[in-house]
């Protein structure tokens, strides 16, 4: 045999060994992924079942401000126009260091539709068409995002 082709019989035996090795790591990697998704997925449905609240009809302003983002075993709940929503998937925006925390927990119709965060921005004057329009867009939004988990009660 000649020199060259020991050269070659060699490249060879290394480029399978290097070929051979690339598919067993891409293999365990695959299965070490496939079984991180699952965890994932379950520790995900688990927090979902947690974070589910049943929808009712008879919310109260009080028990809506358990719901208010600072506790984070608990579901965080806007209510908008009397209708109360679960967005608790979105914690990073409504929960204790989210921007929009000042919302949760209450009834947050008149901030929407004024565009505004605190309660002592509003001057309480009825709303005016492009304030209803917006609050309506909110509504939609809300609806279309997020769980629905009843009404507030009227009394």
């Amino acid at each position: 045999m000649s020199l060259s082709e020991v050269a070659w019989q060699r490249r060879l035996k290394v480029g399978t060994i290097l070929f051979v090795s690339y598919i067993a790591v891409a293999e365990v990697k695959h299965c070490i992924d496939g079984v991180l998704i699952e965890r994932a997925k379950k520790r995900r449905e688990e927090l979902r079942q947690k974070m589910t609240i049943a929808e009712r009809d008879d919310w109260t302003v009080e028990e809506l401000s358990e719901y208010d983002g600072h506790d984070p075993d608990k579901p965080i709940l806007i209510a908008i126009e009397g209708q109360v929503f679960n967005v608790w998937r979105r914690r990073d925006l409504y929960g204790a260091d989210g921007g929009y925390q000042d919302l949760v927990g209450k009834d947050a119709t008149r901030l929407l539709a004024k565009q505004s965060l605190q309660d002592d921005e509003d001057d309480g004057a009825p709303l005016n068409n492009e304030e209803l329009e917006r609050l309506q867009n909110w509504k939609e939004y809300y609806r279309t995002t997020y769980d629905y988990c009843g009404r507030l009660s009227c009394g």
